[in-house]
Parts: C-alpha cells; sequence; structure tokens
C-alpha cells in the first residue's frame, strides 16, 4: 500500500492528474455551440423533421444533454413536440458484461418527467435486425403525453404507407393526459423462455381530442386507460385490466405475446374489441365496415391477431 501511495506522489499520480484535468478542460472548453448547429441540422437531413435546440452539452460521467429541443414533423398539418431537458448517459460498468447500458431521462416544459433504461447485448447489435434488449425499464411520473401522442398520430398518418380512409381522421384526433406508471422487463436473448418482468401504465385524466373542425365531435374522457400485463416464463399475459374506455367508445385487448429471439419472430395470439356508440358510430362506423369487409355489427368489431410479430394476420371473429 505504501508503494502505491508513493507512486501516487510521484510521476504516476502526476500523471493521472493530468488525464484527469486534462479531460475536465476538453469537456468544459468544447464548442458545444458548434456541435449543437451540426447535430440538428445532419438529424433535420437525415430525418426530413426540423429539430431545433436551446443548448447542448455534454453529461457526467459519459453522456450528453440537450435542452429545449424541438422536433416538427411533415406534412400539411405538421405537429411539434417539444422537449424542456432530454439527457442521455452511458453506464461504462455494463461494458464489462459485454453490453451497453444507456439511462435517459425525459422532461416535458411543465416539469412533468420520464425515465428509461435499455441495456443491449453488444453482440446482438451487429446481428441485424431485431435486437432483444435485456433489460427495459421505464418510471414515468405523470408524464404528459399531449405533443408526443400528436407527433405520433402527425407521423403515421403522413407516412408512406398510410390508410387513405384512415389518414385523414389521425390528423384530425389528439390525445391529451399523463403517463404513470412503470414497466421493468429482463429479456433473455439465448434463452427467452427466462424472460420475466411487469407492465403497469395508466393514462391520467385522459381525453381523445375530437373537437377538430374537421370532425366536430365530442372529446371523449377516458373513464378506463390503462396497460397492464405480467412477463413469465417467456410470455407476456395482457391483463384484463387493459384497455381505453369512454362513453362512446371502447377498446380492449386481451391474449399473450411469445417472446422469442430475434424479435420480430415473437408470436402474438390477442383478441381485440373496438366499439363505437352514439355520434362515433355515425360518423366512423363506415371506417369499421371497410377494414373489417363488411363483418363489423353495429358499430363493433371483433378482431383475433395472430401470428409472428413482423408479420402478423389479423381476421375477424
Amino acid at each position: 500500500m505504501s508503494v502505491w501511495i508513493q507512486k501516487l506522489g510521484g510521476r504516476t499520480g502526476v500523471g493521472v492528474i493530468f488525464g484527469v484535468s486534462f479531460l475536465f478542460f476538453l469537456l468544459v472548453t468544447f464548442p458545444y455551440e458548434i456541435l449543437k448547429e451540426s447535430i440538428a441540422n445532419g438529424l433535420s437531413r437525415v430525418t426530413g423533421m426540423t429539430i431545433t435546440m436551446d443548448d447542448f452539452g455534454a453529461k457526467f460521467p459519459v453522456g450528453f444533454q440537450a435542452r429545449g429541443l424541438s422536433i416538427t414533423s411533415q406534412g400539411a398539418k405538421a405537429r411539434t413536440m417539444k422537449l424542456g431537458v432530454l439527457s442521455v448517459r452511458f453506464n461504462p460498468l455494463y461494458l464489462l458484461t459485454g453490453k451497453v447500458g444507456a439511462r435517459a431521462y425525459i422532461e416535458n416544459p411543465d416539469k412533468s418527467s420520464m425515465d428509461v433504461f435499455v441495456a443491449l447485448p453488444i453482440g446482438a447489435m451487429f446481428g441485424g435486425e431485431g435486437v432483444l434488449p435485456s433489460r427495459i425499464k421505464i418510471d414515468s411520473e405523470k408524464f404528459r403525453i399531449d405533443d408526443l401522442a400528436g407527433f405520433a398520430l402527425a407521423s403515421v398518418a403522413g407516412g408512406p404507407g398510410a390508410n387513405p380512409l384512415l389518414a385523414p381522421v389521425l390528423q384530425g384526433i389528439g390525445v391529451t393526459g399523463k403517463l404513470d406508471g412503470t414497466v421493468d422487463l429482463s429479456l433473455s436473448q439465448s434463452s427467452p423462455q427466462d424472460s420475466s418482468g411487469s407492465i403497469k401504465l395508466k393514462f391520467v385524466d385522459a381525453f381523445l381530442k375530437l373537437s377538430d373542425p374537421s370532425l366536430g365531435l365530442p372529446d371523449q374522457k377516458f373513464s378506463r386507460a390503462a396497460i397492464e400485463g405480467s412477463l413469465g416464463g417467456g410470455i407476456l399475459n395482457i391483463d384484463k385490466a387493459s384497455g381505453f374506455e369512454s362513453e362512446e367508445l371502447t377498446l380492449t385487448a386481451g391474449g399473450s405475446v411469445a417472446v422469442k429471439s430475434p424479435l420480430p419472430a415473437s408470436q402474438l395470439q390477442i383478441d381485440l374489441l373496438v366499439k363505437l356508440q352514439k355520434s362515433l358510430a355515425d360518423k366512423f362506423g363506415f371506417l369499421l365496415d371497410a377494414f373489417s369487409g363488411g363483418m363489423a355489427r353495429g358499430g363493433e368489431l371483433r378482431l383475433q391477431v395472430k401470428g409472428p410479430l413482423s408479420q402478423p394476420s389479423t381476421q375477424p371473429i
């Protein structure tokens, strides 16, 4: 021990102190303003979206942080998603286990937040599509989803494979509410049957916004809005508590997902119920008929989704 202390006091110690000081100097004096613009412009070119940020810098010990992030989708009815803070930190210790561990902290302008952790096997990352994370953990504290939901709906509606009947509807609706709950999944790439975990998410003060002039319908307040499930033995069972229900809309799901590796090979066995009533049935009943080939009855459609995640088959029941 005394020899080690002497080294720290000699040339080795001076070298370590110099190295740490130099790294700190680089992190503090790095021209992040130039890097911020380069990253924003590069991402805008690649994604086709408009991306801006007020501030960009390092997040100790290993990571980065962006403040005042704004992402605007394409299309005639473009939506903008704004985030107060987005920080990503990498855990170097996971490299010792052959994995990449990253934690993302997302904060809305109203200070509601969500924390996401993902661990990915390094070997699987270079094996093509369908990488199965070894760990997924989400903690959401009444994270407001208004901008995120609107952005997602606009992206789907303006996507290359958008249904021409459904796209105008997606452009006219919105979702407001707060996401609260947790997801904690441990997944095994080599032995998917050993995967386990749970999903417990609920949407607080959730509304389906339909008051857009193109729709002219009353907003729907959800009396039930939750996604719950348990994963054991490699089978994700969807809890009966899962579903969305308002005065004029009911959407429920039940069944299971058998987790496979690669992920797109996971097998679905899910039953869905979509039920429209009153003004929603009058306005959108034709969509159910068109989608089901005339199998919908009284604004109600029951579907069975089976097969691999990459190419599931859907049929009315």
